[in-house]
């Protein structure tokens, strides 16, 4: 961090960055700095590399990650549509896996794919929206609180502050100085209190999540199916199935991880296994079911 007496360039660096805590608009040149910042961070951490940390931290890094705030949809939705049609087609081999079963996977698969995608995305969309909805029911519940009985509030306050060992004379007058913005006061006592984060801003988050659920769920769910459109042999149609299937569950992870900064390796290889067991699963019930009926 540029120090306070410093004058020139750094000085106006250090007032930018302190735009940005305030929310205030900045330039598009901060905005691309930021991601190289907060992986020069992260490499500090793992190498256990401390002047190399410091030297990330003088300036403001970015920890939320680009499209973090939808890797939910976009991970539930993809592996939901490709184990539900991979599912179908692989209960349809384990039952018989001739060409006419083949164009039964494709009629079916496809009616699936579209009417899970819709229900998936509208879920989605519900449960975000009643989520939003009540986290902006419980701010504006404080807010009237902390309007109309400020001193029980700052002892609340108080009070979860000494439970985590905090003094009480820190606590005081880290509420006092947070109390001085009553936003800011409302904001902190939501997360600290309540376990609530609101983003204000963002009236269009569910309906965006619940678009990123059905187009992943479509997308990812596509690649079992695409794979049966020749109509060749059954055998060697399901062979390629389960490869292009396994491939894109591994990619699937692998954004999985890379947008939660977790090991990319990882989180593909789970997300092949989980696919594994599941048509598996599959594949013995639609075996079992074909025997019990002939």
């Amino acid at each position: 961090m540029t120090h306070p007496d410093s004058n020139g360039p750094d000085a106006e660096s250090e007032q930018q960055v302190v735009q940005i805590d305030d929310g205030k608009p900045f330039d598009e040149e901060k905005k691309k700095k930021k991601s190289g910042k907060s992986k020069a961070a992260r490499k500090a951490h793992k190498k256990g590399d401390v002047e190399a940390s410091r030297k990330a931290h003088e300036e403001k890094e970015d920890h939320g990650g680009s499209g973090s705030e939808f890797v939910k949809p976009i991970v539930f939705g993809g592996l939901d549509g490709i184990i539900t049609t991979f599912a179908v087609v692989a209960a349809a081999q384990g039952a018989d896996g001739d060409l006419e079963v083949a164009k039964a996977v494709l009629i079916l698969g496809f009616a699936n794919l579209f009417a899970d995608g819709f229900s998936m995305g509208f879920g989605e969309f519900l449960s975000s929206r009643a989520e939003l909805d009540f986290a902006m029911s419980e701010r504006a519940r404080e807010m009237w609180e902390v309007e109309n009985a400020i001193d029980l509030e700052k002892k609340e306050m108080v009070d979860l502050y000494k439970e985590r060992g905090i003094s009480e004379e820190d606590a005081i007058t880290m509420v006092e100085i947070l109390a001085k913005d009553k936003d800011l006061f409302v904001d902190t006592m939501m997360v600290e209190e309540l376990g609530i984060q609101v983003d204000e801003d963002d009236q269009w988050g569910p309906l965006k999540s619940a678009l990123y659920m059905f187009f992943s769920f479509i997308i990812f769910g596509m690649v079992p199916l695409f794979v049966y459109l020749p109509q060749k042999d059954g055998t060697t149609i399901f062979a390629i199935a389960c490869c292009a299937t396994a491939v894109t569950l591994f990619i699937l992870g692998c954004v999985r991880g890379r947008l939660t900064r977790q090991h990319w390796l990882k989180c593909g290889l789970f997300m092949v296994l989980n696919g594994t067991i599941a048509a598996g699963i599959s594949y013995l019930v639609g075996y079992l079911v074909a025997q019990a009926v002939e």
